[in-house]
């Protein structure tokens, strides 16, 4: 469908999608944050994984008073990256807004990524990570570094900053295998597609817990890892590297990117993918040269300068398999 031809944003229909699972603490804040968003919303989802706490009681009881809610369970646990994918497929709506179960929306947070969303098939948005919930008083502001090179290694783009194309969402999900995180599978494909923006302003609040779902993924795979490595993620890191190149997971996703960046538009994306794909001693090194060279758009980080910066980009690809938990879903 030509998007040129679409109706107007204002007039488009917005879905929220929200998975949930033993999220009865936080759940009644999030969802009383989203109802009361500035931007009309057509449906809320909320799909629920087989919790055994209260939250399906107050999914229910949401229901029975909000006609918006449509309340699903499923009746035995998939886990949350399958569960969100089958969520976002339920969404009838032009555009579907992740929300994570722990979370508080700010007041404007859809009608902005609304009026940002352009003809892109993403939107993202900056997000607060303070420890406590303070209106007007917030201070870690986190923005999300999302370029495709940076993409490559790191999944930076969090479901919960997202405003997604429906469309779009439906097309990329019947190539994922499920293995792979679902936001970062997302944002990976807007690049190959009709591409991401973000909104250079908080529009919520991530709350930072023990239990948030990508804390318990971590704390499964980090039985070799120290609090503050130092030489690990260079030795380690090496090792963990050639683990994760033998994996299939591994060998999709880079393959998936390589078959689809060919052309001057994503040049350095399909020259990477295919070096990750290489086993041999050359192509590491090669790949280590290039993520020095262009450390910028890979390594990105501004806060590291001088002959260290150099150093740190050059083993980039060691450093950031050094705790890698996102190819073991």
């Amino acid at each position: 469908m030509d998007i040129s031809q679409q109706q107007p944003l204002s007039d488009a229909r917005v879905s929220v999608v929200m998975c949930t699972y033993n999220g009865a603490q936080f759940l009644k804040e999030q969802l009383d944050s989203i109802l009361i968003q500035t931007f009309p919303i057509k449906e809320i989802i909320i799909q629920d994984d087989s919790s055994t706490d209260e939250t399906w009681d107050i999914i229910q009881d949401y229901a029975a008073r909000y006609d918006v809610i449509r309340a699903c369970r499923n009746q035995t646990n998939m886990g949350f990256n399958r569960n969100f994918k089958e969520a976002i497929l339920k969404a009838s709506g032009e555009f579907i807004a992740v929300a994570d179960q722990d979370d508080i929306w700010y007041a404007q947070k859809i009608e902005r990524q609304m009026q940002t969303i352009g003809n892109h098939d993403v939107c993202i948005s900056c997000y607060h990570g303070d420890r406590e919930f303070r209106p007007g008083k917030m201070k870690k502001l986190s923005a999300p570094h999302y370029n495709l090179e940076y993409l490559l290694f790191y999944d930076s783009t969090p479901g919960h900053s997202m405003l997604i194309r429906s469309e779009f969402a439906r097309e990329i999900f019947q190539a994922w295998d499920g293995h792979i995180l679902y936001d970062w599978w997302i944002a990976v494909n807007a690049h190959l597609n009709r591409g991401l923006v973000r909104v250079d302003e908080a529009l919520n609040w991530h709350r930072p817990h023990q239990g948030s779902a990508i804390t318990r993924l971590n704390a499964r795979y980090a039985s070799y890892m120290v609090q503050k490595p130092t030489w690990q993620p260079y030795v380690t890191g090496f090792t963990q590297y050639r683990r994760l190149q033998k994996l299939d997971t591994w060998k999709f996703f880079y393959r998936h990117i390589y078959e689809h960046t060919e052309g001057k538009q994503h040049a350095l994306a399909h020259q990477i993918c295919g070096l990750l794909l290489k086993t041999d001693p050359l192509s590491l090194l090669r790949l280590c040269s290039l993520c020095m060279k262009h450390k910028e758009k890979v390594y990105f980080n501004p806060n590291q300068k001088g002959m260290m910066s150099y150093v740190r980009s050059f083993f980039y690809p060691m450093i950031r398999s050094y705790g890698n938990t996102y190819f073991y879903l």
